[in-house]
């Protein structure tokens, strides 16, 4: 079955970003994740103790939660499509001697892996690139085993409208029907799209799916002189801090499956 050309555009837009990306972002190995310029799971304590646990990262772009949460004793598989970023990922792991299983795939649907493999699911702004999110979360549910946990971070609803930098506001035009981005890194031939979802649409699909919601959060970047203390920082950042201050970023969601 032929791969749906926006799904390329965005594969290959994130192997031609992905040099830059890296080099521009600075994200920790050793604590996760969730939002830029945030507070991770130090502070968070989403995911808890993953020693002796199995986890899979979707999305999992340059890997480093997936190296941070190896470090920390689980058993972790990686799956991304970007053959550049996994290349990150796997020269970055090698560095830190950790053993991630890495796999270049498609995560719009799960169908190579086995029913009920995993303990748990983390997946950090990927879910924007996925089309279908009832199949996903189905998905989710399928390779989980009972009492599983999924811990989600997206890009929040808000981010699909303009910022204006010279009054400091958000332009939001309908909240209720976010726009769909459709964007090219460089002269790539086809499209990548940018899906954003209310709030309501990712709980209801979430909830839908079989799983109990235990905490929604919309994470507050730190204050600049604690930025230090944010395991995703960096240069790449650095044009967007005004707008992070004063609208969130990333919509983080902790789920059980029941």
């Amino acid at each position: 079955m032929e791969t749906p050309k926006h799904i390329v555009g965005v594969q290959r837009g994130w192997n031609l970003m992905s040099p830059n990306y890296q080099a521009e972002s600075e994200i920790s190995v050793e604590e996760v994740h969730y939002a830029p310029l945030s507070y991770g799971e130090n502070s968070l304590n989403l995911i808890g103790d993953v020693t002796g646990k199995n986890l899979v990262e979707l999305g999992s772009g340059g890997s480093q939660n997936a190296i941070a949460l190896a470090k920390l004793g689980a058993t972790v598989t990686a799956v991304d499509f970007s053959h550049n970023q996994l290349s990150h990922a796997v020269s970055e792991s090698v560095k830190q001697k950790t053993a991630i299983d890495f796999l270049q795939a498609d995560i719009q649907n799960l169908n190579y892996f086995r029913d009920q493999t995993f303990d748990g699911v983390i997946s950090v702004f990927a879910l924007e690139f996925v089309e279908h999110l009832d199949v996903f979360f189905s998905e989710c549910n399928r390779i989980l085993k009972k009492g599983g946990q999924l811990i989600l971070s997206t890009t929040h609803p808000l981010g699909a409208f303009e910022w204006n930098a010279d009054t400091n506001t958000l332009n939001v035009t309908n909240y209720f029907n976010p726009p769909v981005e459709m964007w090219k890194e460089g002269d790539q031939e086809y499209f990548g799209v940018t899906y954003f979802r209310t709030v309501e649409n990712l709980f209801t699909n979430v909830v839908g799916n079989g799983f109990t919601v235990k905490a929604l959060l919309e994470p507050k970047p730190l204050e600049f002189d604690k930025e230090h203390l944010s395991p995703y920082k960096g240069n790449y950042w650095t044009e967007f801090r005004d707008r992070v201050n004063a609208v969130p970023f990333a919509i983080v969601i902790k789920a059980l499956k029941q």
